[in-house]
């Protein structure tokens, strides 16, 4: 899994903040920061940051930009038929309602180029944080046309150079670092891709969903010893949940499914557990409803998603998220 350093998280939010999220998520069990922290992680830790603050831009603008912004955005930019009309959507809402930086479109040639530049002086928190938004707009449009979205190559601001280039990076694009700001390129025949009939709930859901699906489609080739495990995890994370299902997905019968996660010390049952604890912990930092939640890990009903919360958190949803947002339980 990719990582990215601590450091950027910090940039972003602050040394203190970035200490108490990453210590209320175990990840620091002597006190000491981890150098780096998984993608997945980072961004989760992004989103508690935006509940705690309630402030979209994690303090980078002078006034803050209360949760739902996003959702505004993204919802404007659904109710466009293709993904050229989503985008022009999207670039007119955002010079509406984010003062904070400056979103243009511009088609060049077979390409199109949506740029994003911090307004006022520069700074690497106000970069990082334009990075951010524009990642997380490359997921939400990648959920709205339900496929792969390959930007064509992506631009970074010359001054993160040298930072960490792992959040863009996940782009899997050729990226360069010049100017302000950050641009993405796609492929102009891309931009005819249908936006699905999709019901739109709140920002951080279906992003992040596409964000962890952008991740594994670049993962590399399982060469290791723990192979079987690891195609087991990518089956989980994509909604299978039954040993039957996942070993039909393989190919394989349940028996061999099984002798082959024996081989490398791990059950089937601790595999699900692991997957459902990190999607649910993912699923308790935004604000998707525990109804919701409890539907889309696979739980029969609310009551078996409490116990299962209890089992793996030691308190039921919703205490856990009121803990995530740092509030008082």
């Amino acid at each position: 899994m990719q990582t990215i350093r601590t450091e950027y998280l910090a940039t972003l939010i602050g040394r203190d903040a970035a200490a108490r999220l990453i210590g209320r998520s175990g990840l620091a069990p002597r006190g000491e920061l981890p150098q780096s922290v998984d993608l997945p992680t980072f961004w989760r830790l992004c989103t508690e940051n935006i509940q705690l603050r309630n402030d979209e831009t994690h303090g980078v603008a002078a006034e803050p930009v209360p949760r739902g912004s996003l959702s505004v955005l993204f919802t404007a930019a659904k109710e466009a038929d293709t993904l050229m009309d989503a985008l022009k959507r999207f670039t007119a809402t955002a010079r509406l309602i984010r003062k904070e930086c400056l979103v243009t479109l511009r088609r060049n040639g077979e390409t199109v180029h949506l740029t994003t530049v911090p307004r006022g002086a520069d700074s690497r928190r106000a970069e990082i944080y334009v990075e951010c938004f524009t990642v997380v707009t490359h997921c939400a449009f990648r959920w709205m046309i339900g496929r792969r979205l390959d930007p064509v190559q992506v631009r970074g601001a010359a001054e993160l150079r040298g930072v960490d280039d792992a959040l863009l990076a996940s782009l899997h694009t050729p990226m360069v670092r010049r100017g302000r700001g950050t641009t993405i390129v796609y492929a102009l025949k891309d931009m005819r891709a249908p936006i699905l009939a999709q019901k739109y709930k709140a920002w951080g859901d279906q992003e992040f969903e596409s964000f962890r699906a952008m991740l594994e489609e670049h993962d590399e080739p399982d060469r290791t010893r723990a192979a079987t495990g690891l195609s087991v995890r990518r089956h989980l994370r994509k909604g299978l949940r039954s040993e039957k299902d996942v070993s039909d997905a393989m190919h394989w019968s349940v028996a061999t499914l099984r002798r082959r996660l024996t081989d490398e010390g791990v059950s089937f049952r601790r595999l699900s557990a692991e997957v459902r604890s990190a999607q649910l912990q993912d699923l308790l930092a935004t604000e998707t409803p525990i109804v919701d939640i409890a539907e889309k890990l696979g739980f029969s009903d609310e009551r078996s998603l409490r116990r299962f919360c209890r089992d793996n958190f030691g308190q039921p949803p919703s205490q856990y998220r009121r803990l995530l947002r740092g509030m008082k339980a």
